[in-house]
């Protein structure tokens, strides 16, 4: 189709050298190659819950060796960066895994019924294609869908749950399945392209939760190694968020952060299926604070010294709360979420959770700049101001 090209692997530095522009007031250096390339590969590589390795070793190679990053036995990547000062000790995180599925059984008739990993509408999978790991190598399939000419007028109108998915790949039968390498609790995920729509800054890919702010963080450690600041730093890309573990929960005794922030994608409501009063969060017009979401509450102070020092840079703000009850409770008391001062910044995306989500590379790039400005200025000042201590 002429409205989407295609950037993928190293191809990218050929297809495209600069991304930018400016939409609705938003502006922002363009985003070069290099950054195009990361988000490509790391949001095509496969990794669900527990199973990162693929994006661990992504995130290694792209911080190279003069930054040391320890594992924990969780699996998270912890980088250490240490300023003009001791403290406050500041916590940056983002998980790795992405939402996808694991077999749960094979039918005598060769197909894969699945078990979800992360939270899924099922109707975003109808007629996708998947991929299948298994100990013998990838296997392609598609997610199986009844023929409208089969259904019931009622059945049209009615999305299908998980549990009544399947997966065909081609197998006549349970025995030729496992003869190809399938395994009960093999691990799937939605295929998909990385793509550029049409000529603006919106990239569409799947996996973009959060993919996108683990590709924050590499580059944000890279300029962090070279770049002073009052406190020190720690940057975690964390495992399984997806399937219950909390954001920011790193298996790391000696790490005791005065402050937590987290780096996440938000939910945008900037489209036709919402109404005008209940849309907050917009694409293209800039990172969000998350005020609210079942897990987090930002408070008053912490919202005002991040609103100020994104006037004072110039970077534009949006706010959002999410009604969603009790998420990340079952995890309190071993994430930083629930030990610290804490909020997240948020990255816009579109069509969350599905294999085709959009965002917007403006939005990507000012979400970095502020958490670099944010890492510059928070000092023991700035952390009394934020706990209300003035």
């Amino acid at each position: 189709m002429k409205s989407l090209r295609l950037v993928s692997g190293l191809c990218a530095c050929a297809v495209l050298c600069l991304v930018t522009g400016s939409v609705g007031g938003q502006s922002s250096p363009p985003a070069s190659a290099e950054t195009v390339n990361l988000l490509n590969t790391l949001t095509l590589a496969q990794g669900t819950a527990g199973d990162e390795g693929d994006i661990r070793s992504i995130i290694r190679a792209q911080l190279g060796s003069s930054i040391h990053v320890e594992e924990t036995p969780a699996g998270d990547l912890v980088a250490k960066f240490p300023g003009s000062e001791p403290s406050p000790v500041v916590l940056l995180s983002s998980h790795m895994d992405e939402v996808g599925f694991q077999v749960r059984a094979i039918t005598p008739d060769g197909f894969l019924r699945v078990a979800p990993l992360g939270n899924w509408y099922a109707g975003a999978m109808a007629d996708q294609l998947v991929t299948v790991r298994t100990s013998r190598g990838a296997i392609t399939g598609v997610v199986g869908v009844r023929p409208p000419h089969l259904m019931t007028e009622k059945e049209k109108l009615e999305a299908p749950g998980v549990s009544q998915m399947y997966i065909d790949i081609g197998a006549s039968s349970a025995a030729e399945a496992r003869q190809w390498g399938i395994q009960l609790g093999d691990r799937i995920t939605p295929q998909s392209s990385f793509l550029q729509l049409g000529t603006s800054d919106k990239y569409v890919s799947k996996a973009w939760d959060n993919r996108i702010g683990c590709a924050i963080l590499v580059q944000l450690a890279r300029k962090l190694a070279t770049t002073p600041h009052p406190n020190t730093v720690y940057i975690a890309w964390t495992t399984s968020e997806e399937f219950g573990r909390s954001n920011a929960t790193v298996e790391m005794p000696q790490l005791k952060p005065d402050f937590v922030l987290v780096v996440e994608v938000g939910i945008t409501t900037d489209t036709p299926d919402v109404s005008a009063g209940e849309q907050q969060e917009r694409l293209g017009a800039g990172p969000t604070l998350d005020l609210y979401d079942g897990s987090i509450s930002t408070t008053p102070a912490i919202r005002d010294w991040i609103a100020g020092q994104a006037r004072d840079s110039a970077i534009p703000l949006q706010y959002t709360t999410i009604m969603q009850e009790g998420f990340g409770v079952g995890t309190q008391n071993s994430s930083y979420l629930f030990r610290a001062p804490s909020t997240a910044l948020l990255v816009p995306l579109r069509y969350a959770h599905s294999p085709h989500g959009v965002i917007d590379l403006r939005d990507y790039t000012n979400t970095g700049q502020l958490l670099l400005h944010l890492t510059e200025h928070l000092d023991a000042a700035a952390l009394h101001q934020m706990m209300g201590r003035e």
